[in-house]
């Protein structure tokens, strides 16, 4: 079986990598181990570098641990063995090997989401700014209230970013469950609407 080829690189609370035997790293195969492991509930972030072989998941230890995450990798990647899905595919051409290994490369890879985090972060502020030079010269007359809305601004935007992939993965899918959550999302929601509104 092919799962014996896998090879446990590195285990710490709340992250774990694997070697990955080429064959499981194509794309639909690829595409498909990704998908099977997001859906488990606690995992939060799944990379596959298929130039590299290599598996990284980060999981939340009170909803997932180790064991789960190693039974549902055994168990999506034996599916697809039976399903035929693990098959070679056609090399690609000597000459573009040497581009598709520098671009996958780890600082290339780091370079590239460096860059692509700071475009979404450009744009965030971008808009944040837009709104605030719309309500005209009152903002002048109170830049400390200014920076303080801004600064919330960025700050709500930041926490978004970071727990999107739970928000849509398992609190709007298990909202009872995660009911602690979505009251500290609605208490957050209201002080800052309630900073916003003008004091009598």
């Amino acid at each position: 079986m092919i799962t014996k080829q896998i090879i446990l690189r590195y285990r710490a609370p709340g992250h774990v990598r694997f070697q990955l035997p080429p064959l499981i790293c194509q794309t639909e195969a690829g595409k498909r181990l990704i998908e099977a492991l997001n859906k488990l509930e606690g995992v939060y972030r799944v990379d596959l570098y298929p130039r590299r072989c290599k598996l990284s998941i980060r999981y939340h230890e009170a909803f997932c641990n180790f064991e789960q995450i190693a039974q549902a990798l055994h168990q999506t990647i034996s599916q697809l063995e039976r399903e035929g899905t693990l098959k070679p595919v056609s090399m690609v051409s000597s000459r573009s090997m040497p581009l598709m290994q520098i671009r996958q490369s780890t600082p290339v890879r780091w370079v590239r989401e460096k860059v692509q985090d700071l475009k979404e972060t450009v744009t965030a502020v971008g808009i944040l700014l837009r709104q605030g030079l719309k309500r005209g010269p009152k903002i002048l007359q109170d830049p400390k209230k200014l920076a303080f809305e801004f600064a919330n601004d960025v700050l709500v935007l930041y926490l978004i970013k970071v727990h999107w992939h739970r928000i849509v993965n398992h609190w709007i899918v298990h909202p009872i469950k995660y009911r602690y959550e979505w009251a500290a999302v609605f208490y957050l929601t209201y002080l800052l609407v309630r900073s916003r509104l003008p004091k009598k």
